[in-house]
């Protein structure tokens, strides 16, 4: 019987003291009255009938408890267990008994991934074979069970092509298993159908990899597109899987490939992964250089950002240059951010003509980039000073305008991964325990569009030299920029910097900097200390040794000459 309680505060009048009434609410006509006596503790009851008029209880408890007992009752009813039809499935050995579970009118969600679970089992121990039960309408139900869709209805007989609803419902492990039964056209589906959703499940991701790598079915075009596009969306750069569609990729273009759009959305993902297959790379230069004047302005801009984000030069570069750089312009694009990115991908390739940076330096075409999200803006302004320090720098004969450089531009600070500024005061750090603080400069703002970590000075016998103490002019005296490389600063498929950071080293070397690389694959911030003194000591010394000897070789070649020219006979120099 349930019971609510209510206690009453009262006041008796004769004693002044505080009494306790509590009332008992039940199903019983009568209702109990209990007075309490404070001075000698005894009891008296009285009974009166309860008032059928009133409400036994508020309304909102009533709904409340009614909530609580059916949230308890479905609870209940969830755990329930079955030990029959668990029995059932543990002993089926054929795919009619495992899927005779579902021909009652109750069939729970525990049961259908069981039974389905016990299916994938038996297709990878090479029992069964996914077409024997794919189409089994007693199958398709249970997908729809697990499925929980009211929509689309499967008609009987209908084939599952890529499985994908199978996939997203099972467990990760569970779809994993059955993605070895499954043909390379479905695994080609269902990582479009993750992206598409944008499911980064690992398991699921390594499964699909691996099978599609191990698979004698050649990718088409159009499937190694959706695999890269998929990998770039998912953020899954597998190198097997990569190298595995690259190879077919090559073949596709070399054997039938009529359209670009395709081959523009192979190198866009390419680029975004920053994976670097100079095979492929090689072919879609090829190929695009030979059928210019079908190519889409879209995807030619997508081959020369992807070739300057991965710093790649064609074999034939002047006739290919020469062939596709007049098919672009700004008229081609619809963005004043995506010609930036081709005027900057031509500048990093050292290919930008004067007529091509000065649209980028106009102040009406800087406006129009400050109407952008503002980390969108930092990167057209590091961008900007990209294009100019290469024309300035790197450009000898260039004629051509220059970019009128304000402090809001000039200033402009790069964000830096929670990777990078790791790695960065590691080898500050590591530098420090070397030489001492008042020799190093750190985190230099070159305001050319980068940051060198460190900086220092050297003499020929590597003995550091203070920063006011050092003299451009000497050939004894070298200044060392310290360039820390991390994941995200090298391409994917080789030990190369990515095209940003090679242009920094080659902006650095023409500055008169001798430029130390310190990348991730050798340096790791989590090492004991004294293995990353004793590496980047080893560096040190072995750049400056070197360009002792350079030095050195160079100016016993100046004897030479001066002995030759016969300005002095009597002396005999020992090279």
């Amino acid at each position: 019987m349930l019971k609510f309680t209510r206690i009453i505060q009262a006041t008796k009048s004769a004693v002044n003291i505080q009494n306790l009434v509590r009332i008992h609410y039940s199903t019983a006509s009568n209702v109990e009255l209990k007075n309490i006596d404070p001075e000698n503790g005894s009891v008296s009851t009285k009974t009166e009938p309860i008032n059928k008029s009133r409400k036994q209880t508020p309304p909102f408890r009533n709904s409340m408890v009614a909530a609580a007992f059916a949230s308890l009752e479905k609870e209940t009813q969830t755990e329930i267990e079955t030990p029959q039809t668990d029995k059932r499935i543990a002993s089926a050995t054929t795919i009619n008994e495992i899927l005779s579970i579902s021909e009652g009118n109750t069939v729970s969600r525990k049961h259908a991934l069981k039974v389905i679970s016990v299916l994938a089992d038996w297709s990878l121990q090479g029992k069964i074979k996914l077409p024997e039960f794919e189409t089994d309408p007693r199958f398709i139900r249970l997908c729809k069970i697990l499925t929980k869709t009211n929509g689309k209805q499967y008609k009987n007989g209908a084939r599952s092509e890529d499985l994908s609803t199978i996939l997203t419902i099972t467990a990760d492990d569970e779809a994993a298993k059955l993605v070895s039964s499954i043909t390379l056209p479905q695994m080609v589906k269902v990582i479009s159908t993750l992206a598409q959703k944008k499911r980064r499940s690992m398991i699921l991701l390594r499964a699909l990899s691996f099978n599609i790598t191990k698979s004698n079915t050649s990718l088409d075009m159009k499937q190694c597109s959706d695999v890269l596009y998929g990998m770039a969306v998912l953020n899954f750069p597998d190198l097997n899987l990569l190298e595995r569609v690259c190879i077919d990729a090559c073949k596709g273009i070399n054997d039938n490939l009529q359209k670009s759009a395709v081959l523009g959305s192979i190198l866009t993902s390419l680029g975004l992964l920053k994976y670097k297959n100079n095979d492929l790379l090689e072919a879609a230069c090829q190929w695009m250089e030979k059928y210019s004047h079908i190519c889409r302005p879209q995807d030619i801009f997508a081959l020369l950002i992807t070739m300057a984000v991965l710093n790649y030069e064609p074999i034939n570069a002047d006739d290919f240059y020469k062939k596709v750089i007049p098919q672009v312009s700004a008229a081609e694009t619809n963005k004043p951010s995506v010609w930036l990115d081709l005027v900057w991908s031509l500048a990093l390739l050292n290919r930008a003509t004067p007529e091509l940076t000065s649209t980028v330096f106009s102040k009406e075409f800087i406006n129009s980039l400050n109407n952008t999200q503002d980390e969108q803006s930092i990167a057209h302004k590091l961008k900007l000073l990209n294009i100019d320090s290469v024309v300035c720098y790197l450009t000898p004969d260039y004629q051509g305008a220059n970019l009128d450089i304000s402090p809001e531009i000039r200033d402009i600070q790069a964000s830096r991964s929670r990777e990078k500024e790791e790695m960065s005061s590691s080898l500050i750090e590591c530098l420090k325990n070397l030489v001492s603080d008042k020799h190093i400069k750190t985190r230099i703002n070159t305001k050319l569009g980068f940051y060198i970590d460190a900086e220092c000075y050297f003499d020929a016998k590597c003995n550091p030299i203070l920063p006011e103490n050092y003299k451009k002019d000497s050939p004894d005296q070298k200044r060392i920029a310290v360039i820390a490389l991390d994941y995200h600063d090298m391409c994917k498929g080789s030990t190369e910097p990515i095209g940003v950071n090679t242009l920094a080293i080659k902006l650095l070397t023409a500055l008169g900097y001798q430029v130390l690389t310190i990348p991730y694959t050798e340096y790791r911030p989590k090492d004991k200390l004294v293995d990353r003194v004793k590496y980047l000591e080893s560096k040190l010394k072995h750049l400056v040794q070197l360009l002792g000897i350079v030095f050195r070789v160079y100016e016993s070649f100046q004897i030479v000459l001066y002995i030759r020219s016969g300005c002095c006979t009597n002396r005999i120099y020992e090279l």
